[in-house]
């Protein structure tokens, strides 16, 4: 998907149908599962496209990155919570510190393991950081199963329907 203004195209619009139904189905499903927080599946998908969506070896990127971000999000309170009441921090540079740490450590191991400590990670680090109840369990939940069958669906749908508009195969219009 260009940056550049252009007229919507035919499989760009299908592109839509398809996510928008998708997503649709997935938070009746997650919503009848008693589930109504479903960023941890959504934003996987635009993250896979960010990457220019075709390299489907990105999404166990994605969604490890993600998990750890997740639980790097579960840890501040209780890291926090010590720095205040053993090291008699204050909260305010508590909670500074420990962000900070996150952050440095996120970026600075990024080239020691990737998989872990990626912009995926910092992506889902930093949205969870916005709640401040941290819901971590359904959360991953949400993340592995949600996630997988809405991106799952999503990219099967293309797979299948786009070569039908593109008369080129499946190899031209492979998502």
């Amino acid at each position: 998907m260009s940056e550049h203004a252009h007229p919507p195209t035919k499989v760009l619009m299908v592109i839509g149908v398809i996510v928008a139904f998708w997503l649709l189905v997935s938070l009746v499903i997650l919503g009848a599962l008693g589930i109504h927080e479903g960023w941890p599946a959504f934003l996987t998908l635009p993250l896979f496209f960010m990457t220019g969506g075709t390299d489907k070896k990105q999404l166990i990127n994605i969604f490890v990155g993600a998990a750890v971000g997740l639980l790097l999000a579960a840890a501040l309170a209780p890291v926090i919570g010590f720095l205040v009441t053993a090291a008699g921090l204050g909260l305010q540079p508590a909670i500074l510190a420990v962000v900070g740490l996150v952050v440095f450590l996120i970026i600075a191991l990024g080239g020691v393991a990737p998989i872990l400590f990626s912009n995926y990670t910092f992506v889902y680090f930093t949205v969870a950081v916005i709640f401040t109840e941290q819901a971590t369990i359904p959360w991953l939940g949400t993340l592995i199963l949600g996630g997988a069958f809405f991106v799952g669906a999503c990219l099967l749908s293309m797979n299948f329907i786009l070569p039908l508009l593109t008369k080129g195969g499946p190899a031209k219009a492979d998502i």
